[in-house]
């Protein structure tokens, strides 16, 4: 992880003060940053490690394979996505997390936009 500890701390409580009903998911986002393994396998996909460190899921062009992702469909934050913007934030050393905005993330794919801010 590049980054330290603290600022990943300021990551989450700003990101929490913006969307509080994210809290609890940018928590778990933040364990998975700092102890699970987060690769770039190629332009725009990435292996995240799951909570439980029993099994990878695959981040590709911001949308998730993880059961909570599929679910609520596309744009949700689920803890991996959230995780991946953590991590890549911490990498490009901001203080945002690195988010595309989702007006153009949803227009090269066609689709409307409901993704994070």
């Amino acid at each position: 992880m590049i980054g330290t500890i603290e600022e990943l701390r300021e990551l989450i409580n700003g990101a929490a003060t913006r969307r509080p009903h994210l809290t609890g998911r940018l928590e778990k986002a933040a364990f998975l940053v700092l102890l699970r393994p987060i690769e770039r396998l190629g332009t725009d996909i990435w292996r995240v490690g799951s909570e439980d460190g029993l099994r990878f899921y695959t981040v590709r062009e911001g949308e998730c394979e993880c059961s909570d992702y599929l679910r609520h469909g596309s744009g949700h934050p689920c803890k991996h996505r959230l995780a991946l913007f953590l991590h890549r934030s911490l990498e490009n050393g901001t203080r945002e997390p690195a988010v595309q905005k989702p007006r153009d993330r949803a227009r090269r794919h066609g689709r409307g936009a409901r993704g994070l801010k």
